[in-house]
Parts: structure tokens; C-alpha cells; sequence
């Protein structure tokens, strides 16, 4: 049996795959968590509790694990900790980071590729509490993993995530208005952004933990260039609604104390995120976006 840790696991695509895996012979799973979000899930699944941000985190470099899959780290110095401390205790190290390394501004003429610069992250920025320099703390955390040259190991870079268990209530904003609006605003500009379905990163995490050939980085995006516009059109065609699109210019939005920021998933810029690596070494059927939502509805 190869032995798994999660560390996480209880919130959204880690739930989905210890679903996965726990009913999996192959596998002798752990997770490592606080306890404190759903709690009682999994009770059949080994649990070692911990706040990874403190000398907990010895608790699992106690043992040795084949491979740890990290949804939850985000502060850079206790992760470089934490690989100190699993030095020859580790096989393999999946760590799913993000999109946001990037300087999405920068990259508006072409398609982002793995191999592109990601952001720097000073002193103050390592410790300053979240969600202050999300992407630097990721970046600086990427560099660490990237560092540890004993180590086999994979990056995934996921952009906006919607599917089933998701906590965040972003993408159901616009499903739900969808639903229960015939008239939808939105600020003015119609950027491409791009997607990740949870049921796909899922399924890459699964494979990455056996596949024997791999790259270290890789774009985990289902949908690589799409407007916000088109994913309503969708969502509102999935509940065979037609819904109007109303745009609102800065002075509108000025004049009813808006802001864009309001709008989950807005952002004011163009960027498309090249996924051939991720689709040629991890292949399997994509989940269509329609059944997503449809599966999403039926969740909440």
C-alpha cells in the first residue's frame, strides 16, 4: 500500500479526493488538519490534528509518507520548516498553488506558460496575514518546494475553481442570479479570464500520485480563455433561462457605492493560461461545465 498524507482535506477539491481515495485499496491514507472545518467527515479516515503553522507539523515528520498532497499551505517560512523537517521522509510532494504567482497584468498580448516569471515575495510580505500577497506567499513557497532537489515533486497551478463543495460562494453569486434573475449586472468590459473545474483537478491530483513520468509545473485549467460573460450565458442556458446582461460604466457604479471588487471573478484585464502541458500528460475526459453546474445546483 502506498502510504498518502493530505494535508487539508476536508474543503472543497481536497474533499473530493479523499472521497476518492479513502474507498481505494491502494492507498493507505492520513490526514492532517486543524479539526475544525467539517468536523466528523471522514471518521473513517486517519486523522493526526495539528495547526500547521506551528511545531505541529512535527507530528507528521514523524513517519515516512510515499507521497503529501498540501491544499493549505500559504506562509512560506513554516513551509520551508516543514521540508526541513521531511528530509529523506518523503517520496513524492504534490502542492497545489495558483495562478495568481503571475503578474496577470503582464500578459495580456499572449497566453501565460509555465516557464514564465512569477512574482517575488519580500520579508514583510512572507508574514503578513492573508489574503495580503496571496500569489507572492504561493510564488515564494514554489521556489522553497523547487529548491529541495531530494525530493520528487509536482506543482499545480489552478486559475478560478468552481465545482461542488465550494466554500468560497464566488461562482455560485453568478449561478444563483442566474437562477433567480432575469437582469444581471456586471461592471463594463468583457475580459477573458480563465477556469478550473474541481472534478478536473481532482482527477490530475489522483494521477499525479502514481504517474511515473512527469514535469514539475503545470497550468491546472480546464477552461483556458473565457469571459465572465460566457460563463453566465451558460449557467443561465443550463436552467433554460435568458437572462440580460446589463453593464454598469465607472460613474454607475460610483453613483451606487460599487465596486468591481464586489464582483466575484471580475478582473479588469485580459489573460489567457496555456494548459498543453497540464492536457498532455494528464489525460482524461474534461467535465463539461454544463453537468458542473447542474451537479452544483443539486449540492446547495
Amino acid at each position: 500500500m502506498k502510504k498518502i498524507l493530505i494535508l487539508g482535506g476536508t474543503m472543497f477539491v481536497g474533499r473530493a479526493l479523499v472521497e476518492r481515495l479513502k474507498t481505494n485499496p491502494k492507498y493507505d491514507l492520513t490526514l492532517f488538519n486543524r479539526g475544525k472545518s467539517n468536523t466528523g467527515l471522514f471518521a473513517d479516515v486517519k486523522q493526526i490534528h495539528g495547526n500547521r503553522e506551528t511545531e505541529d507539523m512535527q507530528k507528521i515528520c514523524e513517519q515516512h509518507w510515499d507521497c503529501i498532497v498540501d491544499f493549505s499551505g500559504y506562509y512560506p517560512l513554516t513551509f520551508e520548516n516543514l521540508l526541513e523537517g521531511l528530509k529523506g521522509k518523503a517520496g513524492r510532494y504534490i502542492f497545489i498553488s495558483t495562478i495568481s504567482v503571475y503578474d496577470l497584468s503582464k500578459f495580456s498580448l499572449r497566453p501565460i506558460t509555465e516557464d514564465d516569471e512569477i512574482l517575488a515575495c519580500s520579508e514583510t510580505q512572507k508574514t503578513s496575514k492573508l489574503p495580503d500577497a496571496y500569489g507572492e506567499k504561493k510564488a515564494e513557497m514554489e521556489r522553497a518546494l523547487l529548491k529541495q532537489d531530494w525530493l520528487d515533486k509536482i506543482i499545480f497551478r489552478p486559475s478560478f475553481i468552481y465545482g461542488k463543495f465550494d466554500w468560497t460562494e464566488r461562482f455560485y453569486y453568478w449561478l444563483y442570479r442566474a437562477k433567480f434573475s432575469n437582469k444581471i449586472l456586471m461592471p463594463q468590459g468583457n475580459f477573458n479570464l480563465s477556469l478550473t473545474n474541481a472534478d478536473d483537478l481532482t482527477e490530475a491530483v489522483l494521477q499525479a500520485i502514481d504517474i511515473p513520468q512527469h514535469q514539475t509545473i503545470y497550468h491546472a485549467v480546464s477552461q483556458a480563455k473565457m469571459t465572465l460573460r460566457d460563463m453566465v450565458s451558460i449557467a443561465a442556458s443550463t436552467l433554460s433561462k435568458k437572462v440580460d446582461i446589463i453593464d454598469l460604466d465607472a460613474s454607475q457604479l460610483e453613483k451606487h457605492n460599487i465596486k468591481q471588487s464586489d464582483f466575484p471573478w471580475f478582473v479588469p484585464q485580459n489573460f489567457e493560461v496555456s494548459n498543453d502541458r497540464w492536457n498532455k500528460d494528464f489525460q482524461f475526459q474534461r467535465t463539461d461545465i454544463a453537468n458542473t453546474l447542474t451537479e452544483m445546483l443539486e449540492y446547495k
